[in-house]
């Protein structure tokens, strides 16, 4: 049986995890217009920033019940 707290909390790791992927997708599609632009640092910097928020907020997501 679950209760109030359980739906809520995954209703909230969903609104995380879909947050997490808009952003991602954002940096993405700024990172090909930078490629297609010739613009390397763009590109670089869309993917190091795009890398990094994807790892910690799939991270987040498996690890919520332990962060709390």
């Amino acid at each position: 049986m679950s209760s109030a707290f359980d739906i809520e909390c995954m209703e909230t790791r969903q609104l995380v995890l879909a947050i997490v992927v808009l952003v991602t997708g954002v940096l993405l599609v700024r990172g090909v217009v930078g490629l297609m632009n010739g613009d390397i640092g763009t590109v670089a910097r869309q993917a190091a920033i795009g890398l990094i928020l994807f790892a910690f907020g799939i991270g987040l997501v498996y690890r919520w019940d332990e962060v709390g």
